[in-house]
């Protein structure tokens, strides 16, 4: 599941890199706030798979037959919506967005390191539909190690440009355009959905051979 939540971030990046980098150099443009900013978003990440895994199996998602065809299914039909209809899609739940700027209030007090950290974990509360999928992911997971394995997987995933992006995003954004690095992160998005489809269906035959 680490691996197609890793893919799903990866093809999520560029997306990613335009969103949340400027967002990610709000508090702190040094590497050591970039490291910090990481930590805490992969964390804040881990932590909500963790409780989405738990909640899901509490349902009944661990009596799912081959749970990481269910992972790779939901975060290929997540990515196939994010390529078509875009950010339109994305839920917003009320008070989030109040939530998020208290917390990120609250942050500017502290040293610079420490609010790009405070940052990174206050970052699940912005309305994202590439959050949301993988979050639907997580849930179907099995368990809660497994929903953390998913988010953690996702967050690594969309690490490498996203890094760039704090010091690069607006050279990108100049050197490209908005349209090209849209049909650029579209084009990412449905070969990622093709390749997660696969190992969703991989895993299935993989799963009935074993029955």
């Amino acid at each position: 599941m680490l691996f197609e939540s890793f893919v799903f971030g990866a093809a999520n990046s560029v997306h990613c890199a335009c969103m949340c980098g400027p967002l990610a150099l709000a508090f702190d443009t040094s590497a050591m706030g970039a490291i910090s900013y990481h930590i805490g978003r992969t964390i804040s990440y881990g932590a909500l798979g963790v409780g989405l895994g738990a909640l899901g199996a509490a349902f009944g998602s661990d009596q799912l037959g081959a749970p990481g065809a269910w992972v790779s299914f939901v975060l290929a039909a997540g990515l196939v919506l994010l390529a078509l209809v875009g950010e339109r899609g994305a839920l917003r739940l009320p008070g989030l967005g109040r939530l998020a700027q208290r917390a990120l209030g609250r942050a500017r007090r502290l040293p610079a390191h420490a609010r790009a950290g405070a940052l990174g974990l206050a970052t699940p509360l912005l309305p994202c539909g590439l959050l949301w999928s993988a979050c639907a992911g997580a849930t179907v997971a099995g368990s809660g190690l497994a929903g953390g394995g998913v988010m953690v997987g996702f967050a690594l995933g969309s690490l490498p440009l996203l890094l760039l992006a704090q010091t690069q995003v607006a050279r990108l954004l100049q050197r490209f355009g908005p349209r090209t690095l849209s049909w650029v992160q579209r084009a990412a998005m449905l070969g990622a959905a093709a390749v997660l489809a696969w190992r969703g269906v991989m895993a299935v035959q993989g799963s009935s051979c074993c029955d």
